[in-house]
């Protein structure tokens, strides 16, 4: 994963050089080829390509970009700057309301099963078993704090954008690997987790921060006990710790 996230951060990085070369040998571009909004839709393309296009931190960057390039050139006609916010915020509701329906996921079985998802792309199946054993989040300029007891706990979703989530895991158990995907767009989410937990990062961070805050000693973690996040952080933080 961590090879996979360089991979995707060289690429920005090389085409950016690269045009940048080539103006200095001559080559004219328009102005808002490097204009900031086009960063935030070079982000959005390469996770949304990533993910098949179903990834809402990836919606979210070209919606943002979208609407500050078109903003900062006058290319949106009188008036409807105003109206934008309210549709973008409308076409993101929808969107996640279709994503909750349609993409829950089954993360049960072993971690190569799940690596093969990921870089296939795909969702998965509908989740199986109690829904209680999931977590499935959605902050959206607003906060929440949650809270799962689940003695089989099988993993689950989280979307944060603006805002910010709290989970804690303290009192849950696993039966097998679980794998939490995140969606992190300028959030953050802390997550409580049991100390004899393994906990795996496979997520593609961008100006972000992904950080595991338990203590040395709590390092013995118990065999099958193994929560996999993954997913993408732009312009937020990650924190794991125990009690």
């Amino acid at each position: 994963m961590k090879s996979d996230n360089q991979r995707t951060l060289g690429v920005i990085v090389l085409v950016i050089g690269t045009a940048l070369l080539l103006k200095q040998f001559g080559v004219v571009f328009p102005s808002w080829i490097f204009s900031w909004p086009m960063i935030l839709l070079a982000l959005g393309v390469v996770i949304g390509f990533k993910h098949g296009f179903t990834n809402t931190a990836s919606l979210v960057l070209l919606g943002i970009g979208t609407f500050f390039l078109l903003r900062n050139n006058d290319v949106l006609p009188f008036g409807a700057e105003k109206m934008l916010l309210p549709v973008g915020l409308i076409v993101l509701g929808i969107f996640l309301l279709m994503k909750k329906k349609g993409k829950i996921g089954n993360w049960e079985g072993n971690y190569d099963r799940f690596e093969r998802k990921l870089r296939t792309g795909k969702a998965g199946r509908q989740q199986e078993g109690d829904p209680s054993d999931y977590l499935n989040v959605e902050a959206v300029f607003c906060g929440i704090k949650r809270k799962s007891i689940s003695k089989a706990f099988k993993g689950g979703e989280i979307t944060t954008i603006f805002g910010g989530t709290d989970v804690d895991l303290s009192h849950a158990d696993l039966e097998g690997p679980a794998v939490i995907d995140l969606s992190v767009v300028m959030g953050g989410v802390k997550l409580i987790v049991p100390s004899h937990w393994d906990v795996s990062f496979g997520v593609t961070n961008i100006a972000a921060g992904v950080e595991d805050k338990r203590l040395p000693h709590m390092a013995s973690f118990e065999s099958g006990k193994k929560l996999i996040l993954t997913g993408t952080v732009i312009f937020g933080g990650i924190e794991v710790s125990s009690y």
